[in-house]
């Protein structure tokens, strides 16, 4: 498991001001840019993403991810829990996929929810969301802190043609907890305390199809 502190900052589509952060903050690109693609799993009453909401202490995400086009590449199952501050995120291998049919056939009829990783959850699940977006990948300098950028966020209401478009840039830091100081000095240092948000993919995409009278 992986404990880690993260920080989001929110940018209108065409903004730039991130970029200067990237280059006044001197960092460097760590792997080339993918589209990432995440299915969510929540409870009929949607106890996931009413616990995000209401600023619960303690709350959590289940989703599949996977990378670029499912094309025979591995699926996986990710638990994200935020505890206060703390974020951790556990991953198990669901398996492989030649496709999205493949996979989409695999959730339809079920086989997902005997795996061990769901099953140890002890609630009934069902899929609620997908979504996908393109992300790049830098690390600064010194390596205490991890910025991803994403954007182009898709809400599939039928994949792969029928979507709703987030206009949104999400710049994230990500970093260890015995780093927050420096982090802190950081973000002071080059202007991103006015926007530091609280900012949910999957809350937000929620909310957006739901005003849509999707779910």
């Amino acid at each position: 498991m992986e404990d880690r502190l993260e920080k989001k900052f929110v940018y209108e589509y065409g903004s730039h001001d991130y970029k200067y952060f990237l280059l006044s903050g001197m960092f460097k690109k760590t792997y080339p840019k993918r589209i990432v693609n995440s299915i969510y799993f929540d409870t009929e009453i949607y106890k996931d993403v009413w616990d995000n909401i209401n600023g619960f202490n303690k709350r959590k995400k289940i989703r599949l991810r996977w990378y670029d086009e499912l094309n025979n590449s591995t699926v996986y199952i990710e638990e994200k829990k935020k505890i206060g501050f703390i974020t951790q995120k556990k991953q198990h291998k669901l398996g492989v996929f030649k496709n999205f049919n493949e996979l989409d056939f695999y959730i339809k009829k079920q086989d997902i929810f005997k795996n061990k990783f769901l099953i140890s959850k002890k609630v009934n699940l069902k899929k609620s969301l997908f979504v996908q977006y393109e992300r790049e990948y830098f690390e600064e300098f010194n390596k205490l802190l991890r910025v991803t950028i994403d954007k182009n966020l898709k809400i599939f209401q039928n994949f792969p043609n029928k979507f709703f478009l987030n206009d949104k840039i999400i710049l994230e830091l990500k970093y260890n907890i015995e780093n927050s100081s420096k982090v802190n000095n950081f973000i002071k240092a080059n202007n991103l305390d006015n926007r530091n948000q609280k900012y949910s993919k999957y809350v937000n995409s929620f909310i957006e199809m739901n005003e849509n009278a999707i779910i």
